[in-house]
């Protein structure tokens, strides 16, 4: 059984999804493809086989389709969720749901009074890897969780993307474009935010985007720190301005051990236990002098570092790239009559964490989040959403 899904948006991101939908995922049946400029639809139809290219009205009035896929740029995510809602169709969108709590409030209400589902990406906590991290977490492998950092850094996307201008338009910039993963992961894994402080600014303001200088109209380097009602607080670190760094990614901190997790931006990847029981035990046997010495050299020999392999991985390809596993999900939940794990209420508190960090720093005050979420209901180990036709 299939569910029936339209897509919104044939730029760039749309390759990953289309191919995925057309060959990975069983419980999809791509019906229809519009875009704002037809003829970019029409290639899209052909390049994958899709039925119908159309109209986003076109799209929005056909009776067939139950999901629309909402891959536009990020100015356009409120206004193409709130028309397909109100045409009656389940939403998954593209990050951020929505650019303010606002519209995601406007967003949530009116997907709740029609008995719809309207969630946005990104849908990479769903992959084997902040998964096998979950599951370490919830067993009290690193005992209480009670600090992290989270670092996204680079020099900018011009340098490899191939239409980067929106980037540094409103909707743009490191916090909504690449926040959203860290964000989504850490709500996974740690629970709901609650304060968040920040300093924003732009080092480059000026960009040269594909060979014609470009003003930024957004922040390109967040500072932040970020505390969670679990208890836990960290760093978060935003920024289209490092030309190279040896931050990591994603680490939580815990009463009883460390642990790395994989790239948010990706479903798996390399996954890292440090015990501080064990490094305890080495204290204990250490006679000679110095012993901080002696800890750190067997901690870069790694003997209180374990390397974790996935609990499921869903793919032999640690790198895979499955976006759209939110939507199969979302079409298994509706198959199933359950929720999906990608929630609205989960979609509106980052839609409003993305936006604190401006406040907080134009406001030079801490923000207080208004809203709250589930952590989602993890994955089993079973799980087969991911196939290969």
């Amino acid at each position: 059984m299939a569910n029936k899904i339209g897509i919104i948006g044939c730029g760039t991101i749309s390759d990953v999804y289309l191919t995925n939908f057309t060959q990975h995922y069983e419980n999809i049946a791509v019906m229809a493809c519009a875009d704002l400029f037809l003829e970019k639809a029409q290639q899209t139809k052909e390049k994958y086989g899709i039925p119908k290219a159309c109209t986003v009205e076109e799209l929005l009035l056909d009776t067939e389709v139950e999901i629309v896929v909402n891959l536009t740029v990020p100015v356009a995510h409120y206004e193409i969720n709130m028309k397909a809602l109100n045409a009656g169709k389940h939403v998954y969108c593209e990050k951020p749901l929505a650019l303010s709590l606002k519209e995601a409030d406007e967003i949530v209400k009116t997907a709740a009074e029609k008995g719809l589902m309207a969630v946005s990406a990104p849908d990479t906590f769903l992959g084997a890897g902040a998964q096998t991290c979950r599951r370490l977490i919830d067993e009290g492998a690193i005992g209480k969780p009670i600090g992290f950092t989270a670092n996204m850094v680079c020099p900018g996307h011009e340098l490899w993307h191939p239409a980067p201008a929106f980037y540094y338009k409103k909707g743009g910039g490191p916090m909504f474009d690449m926040g959203p993963y860290y964000l989504t992961t850490l709500v996974s894994l740690l629970g709901p935010i609650k304060n968040i402080s920040c300093f924003a600014i732009q080092g480059r303001p000026v960009r040269m985007v594909n060979g014609q200088p470009q003003q930024s109209e957004v922040p390109t380097h967040y500072s932040a720190i970020m505390e969670f009602a679990n208890g836990a607080a960290g760093t978060v670190t935003m920024s289209f301005e490092v030309w190279d760094s040896q931050l990591p990614l994603l680490e939580i901190f815990g009463t009883e051990g460390s642990l790395s997790v994989p790239d948010p931006n990706m479903f798996c990847g390399d996954i890292t236990l440090c015990s501080g029981k064990k490094m305890q035990e080495m204290v204990g046997q250490v006679t000679q002098p110095h012993p901080a010495k002696i800890i750190a050299m067997v901690t870069r020999k790694g003997e209180c570092i374990q390397k974790i392999e996935p609990l499921f991985p869903a793919d032999p390809d640690a790198h895979c790239n499955m976006r759209g596993m939110g939507v199969s999900d979302m079409a298994q939940a509706l198959i199933d009559g359950r929720s999906s794990r990608l929630s609205a209420d989960m979609s509106r508190h980052v839609a409003e964490a993305l936006a604190a960090f401006e406040i907080a720093s134009e406001t030079g005050k801490v923000y207080h989040m208004t809203t709250s979420c589930e952590r989602p209901e993890p994955m089993v180990s079973d799980a087969k959403l991911w196939e290969v036709k």
